[in-house]
């Protein structure tokens, strides 16, 4: 698990997208210290999925950088990459004929975790997730909830130092949720940090941020 260093820091990152009337990002900067979680709200249409995007590497920004500890991402994007467990806001991701299980084994080799790790990872991610009884089954036989559940255990099986959240409790009941709050929190005890988007709107959880912050007009507010 990581060390005690910054975690992830954006700096002055900007972004436009055609036909929008002002940036979606506008010189944003933002920084994850260990042991942190910082949650983003807005409303929709207000940036976060892209802000998001952009701090896993996944998107280019127009300016600005990013950096995991001394790793920057355009320097090393694979590598930066293997230490963020990111969760889309969007339902795709899963193989209707795959079972809980296989997707587990499928992520933990596209992880490039090493063979004598996969499969604990993926028995601890069947518990720590509340999946055990649903191992063999297959995703199109599950619940919405349940599928967020199998997804989350993608973004957790590989022990990343960074979690990337975009709308984590979609379709999770309270246990559901209890299980993501547990997660995120072994996951700062390790010396990582997650950042969290949710809509305004967003029932409370029970996880402790360190910030809470909005996206507005293209840039970020702390939390009235």
């Amino acid at each position: 698990m990581p060390t005690e260093t910054p975690s992830l820091s954006l700096v002055g990152v900007s972004k436009s997208w055609p036909g929008r009337d002002r940036a979606v990002l506008d010189d944003v900067s933002l920084t994850l210290q260990a042991r942190s979680a910082v949650r983003i709200g807005g409303a929709n249409g207000a940036g976060k999925t892209t802000l998001l995007r952009i701090a896993a590497g996944l998107i280019r920004p127009e300016a600005g950088s990013i950096r995991l500890g001394v790793l920057d991402v355009e320097a090393d994007r694979t590598a930066f990459q293997r230490r963020i467990g990111f969760l889309s806001a969007a339902s795709a991701g899963l193989y209707a004929r795959l079972t809980v299980r296989d997707h587990l084994r499928l992520w933990s080799r596209l992880a490039l975790l090493p063979a004598t790790e996969r499969r604990a990872s993926c028995e601890r991610m069947l518990d720590a997730l509340g999946l055990r009884q649903l191992a063999d089954r297959r995703v199109d036989r599950l619940s919405m909830g349940q599928r967020q559940r199998v997804r989350l255990a993608g973004v957790f099986l590989h022990d990343p130092r960074v979690v990337m959240l975009d709308e984590p409790t979609t379709s999770l009941d309270d246990e559901g949720t209890d299980l993501l709050v547990a997660e995120v929190e072994r996951v700062r005890r390790g010396g990582g940090t997650a950042l969290w988007c949710a809509p305004t709107s967003e029932a409370s959880t029970t996880l402790n941020f360190d910030t809470r912050l909005v996206l507005r007009e293209g840039q970020l507010h702390q939390e009235r």
